[in-house]
């Protein structure tokens, strides 16, 4: 039987990616949202997984919850970070306690959201956890980038003695990318279908419209600047209003 996403994967997932620019990435999202009056408070990570993210917000003293529907993922993260609070939840009909002053989800872990609906579902949440003037940034694959994820349909490796072979193809019909994720093992090999759906600017300008967010912004990694029209992938700023 095949494996879930994010199960089997969550125990070799730190050391195929380890080379991934967390760090970098958040420095990326602490500078735009200081940039917009962001002072500190709470922080939400969407689809923290295994808690990649989440650590460099922690390692700056700042308060972090995460949220994952994958419980192998968390596990990771918990053992991890013991000190951080992660709860397991499906982001679409996401409920928590308290408020946060910034929310964030990078590593195009919104991409999961196979169809606009539930984009528009996880939003609403979001708007409703964030306090007024709250910042909304993640990061977001494009049409553009999705069509053409990896050259050559294929990405392969070794990251210690875990053996890895992704395999990328784009269903133009549905909209929609697969990764077969194979791996091997010390203790076996499995394979993992993973789905994830594009979101253009201006789709999500529209979804985090009608969501009740405002000043929407899709800007360019490393710069900042306004992403360009044909760009791979872009990371979205919107805000919660103040009134």
């Amino acid at each position: 039987m095949q494996p879930r996403p994010f199960t089997a994967l969550a125990e070799v997932y730190d050391a195929i990616m380890a080379d991934v620019e967390y760090q970098e990435w958040t420095d990326f999202i602490l500078r735009l949202a200081r940039e917009r009056g962001f002072r500190g408070g709470r922080l939400l990570d969407l689809g923290c997984g295994t808690g990649n993210a989440t650590a460099p917000m922690v390692a700056r003293g700042l308060e972090v919850v995460g949220v994952d529907a994958s419980d192998a993922m968390l596990a990771v993260a918990r053992r991890k970070l013991p000190e951080v609070r992660f709860h397991r939840a499906d982001v679409r009909r996401l409920r928590l306690r308290g408020r946060f002053e910034l929310a964030y989800s990078v590593f195009d872990a919104l991409n999961n959201l196979l169809d606009p609906a539930g984009f528009a579902a996880m939003a609403r949440r979001v708007w409703r956890l964030l306090m007024p003037g709250g910042l909304f940034i993640f990061d977001m694959n494009t049409t553009v980038g999705l069509r053409d994820l990896w050259e050559g349909g294929c990405v392969e490796g070794w990251a210690g003695d875990v053996y890895y072979r992704w395999v990328h193809s784009f269903d133009e019909a549905r909209g929609l990318a697969t990764v077969e994720a194979f791996c091997e093992t010390q203790v076996g090999a499995f394979t993992e279908v993973h789905r994830e759906r594009p979101y253009d600017p201006p789709e999500l300008r529209a979804l985090l419209g009608e969501a009740g967010f405002e000043a929407v912004e899709a800007l360019s990694y490393p710069s900042a600047h306004p992403a360009p029209e044909d760009a791979a992938r872009v990371w979205v700023v919107a805000r919660k209003p103040c009134r």
